[in-house]
């Protein structure tokens, strides 16, 4: 493969990161700094709320020479990795590129508060190489190849669950050298047992913990998931300087047990809030249809599935009803309210939109303005006219207003006899 082919597959897997995910309208690719030399700082930058992922992909054209791909490829993706996180968070320094979606955007590195730094090989040949990298400014990077990384966001296809399992994965192995051994190993030959062993020699020089982990990053995934999002106790203890562990097989055994299999059947009305954003709230990218995606899409796989058993068990309830009504139902997820509003199919517009509002007010004076943020999904009770509504920073009304709300909650009974629900529900159902 010539350079110039290295160059377009490494363009096609941004592409696909930024575009074919659930990443799209928070992905950045190939960011150029549009206030200074206009250089591109790194291959790919995802940035969602106080999170900032650094992405460097590299497409070595790996022919059996390890020692060129440490010292050449690693070498230079985790100085591409530094030099952008360098050049990111310098307060000193204003930084504004372009998303090809929403135009311009100024970055402020005071407002990004966790970090995380990736290198992806699209090359999956190499039999070893280390899980991870320490930057000049002792920055844990992880790396993980092209199939390990679809892999982990596919299964944790949120990014509250991605980033969890980036913290975990750094948390444990940053003081490590962890060496991943990929492969069966009947692959392993004369000259890569070779290129092995010279590799670990060095590595034992620097003195650390040292982890020879044999199986795939999904193998690494699965023990971290049967482990309630915890690595097994032995990748943590210092009790040895080193240890071979041995998980081949590990990804498959997990696919197979039946509380995950229970786990992913229950998840399916999750995806009622993926849909919810795709097809309603991102039909337009305006900045406020974006502030809504975001706080539904900070929610986690788990958290999305009690949003959506919670929205259809609702509706239930008033699927069947007819003529002039509206229904109420609120929720608590993390600082997030959920206001959700049922209505009959052939009720106006306008008393919709007043019926939200209601809603929405009427919560910010019962709860006496303690919520910071509110979401207002509305539907009628055959699931048509989607429409939504978001209030943030919410601060204590006029005396005026405040009064016409208790008015309004009064004529429409509001607020006057709540039923409080309580479910509870298990991640992995037994």
């Amino acid at each position: 493969m010539d350079s110039n082919e290295i160059g377009i597959k490494g363009e096609e897997a941004v592409n696909r990161i930024a575009f074919d995910t659930y990443l799209k309208y928070w992905c950045f690719p190939n960011p150029k700094d549009e206030l200074g030399n206009k250089k591109e700082i790194c291959d790919l930058l995802i940035i969602f709320q106080n999170h900032l992922i650094i992405i460097s992909i590299k497409n070595y054209s790996f022919k059996g020479n390890y020692e060129r791909y440490f010292r050449s490829t690693l070498k230079k993706a985790i100085a591409q990795i530094h030099g952008a996180e360098r050049k990111l968070l310098n307060k000193n320094n204003n930084v504004s590129f372009n998303h090809p979606e929403t135009g311009s955007f100024d970055f402020s590195p005071e407002n990004y508060d966790s970090v995380h730094r990736l290198i992806i090989n699209l090359n999956t040949v190499p039999l070893f190489h280390p899980g991870g990298l320490i930057t000049k400014n002792n920055e844990f990077a992880h790396i993980l190849n092209w199939n390990s990384f679809l892999g982990i966001v596919t299964e944790l296809n949120t990014i509250p669950d991605f980033i969890e399992y980036l913290k975990e994965r750094e948390f444990t192995f940053k003081e490590t050298e962890l060496v991943m051994m990929l492969g069966e190993e009947n692959d392993w030959d004369k000259e890569t047992n070779k290129s092995f062993f010279q590799y670990n020699t060095e590595l034992l020089k620097n003195k650390k913990r040292f982890i020879l982990f044999s199986g795939s990053e999904l193998d690494l995934l699965a023990d971290y998931l049967f482990n309630d999002r915890k690595f097994n106790k032995n990748l943590y203890s210092d009790e040895y300087n080193g240890a071979s562990i041995q998980l081949d097989g590990k990804w498959e055994e997990y696919l197979k047990r039946k509380e995950v299999q229970r786990k992913k059947k229950d998840d399916k009305v999750s995806y009622f809030v993926d849909e919810f954003v795709k097809r309603e709230v991102l039909y337009r990218n305006n900045p406020n249809n974006i502030k809504i995606a975001t706080e539904l899409l900070s929610l986690s796989r788990f958290e999305r599935r009690i949003f959506g058993q919670t929205f259809f068990e609702f509706h239930n309830r008033y699927k069947n009803e007819s003529g002039y009504f509206v229904a109420r139902r609120y929720g608590t997820i993390n600082d997030i309210i959920v206001a959700m509003v049922l209505h009959g199919e052939k009720m106006e517009h306008e008393h919709v939109m007043i019926s939200m509002q209601l809603a929405a007010e009427g919560y910010c004076v019962w709860n006496k303005y303690k919520a910071g943020k509110i979401i207002v999904i509305s539907t009628s009770n055959k699931l048509t006219h989607f429409k939504f509504g978001y209030i943030e920073n919410i601060e204590p009304f006029p005396k005026e207003k405040e009064d016409e709300v208790i008015e309004d909650l009064k004529l429409f009974n509001w607020f006057q006899n709540i039923e409080e629900i309580n479910t509870n529900f298990k991640e992995y159902p037994k």
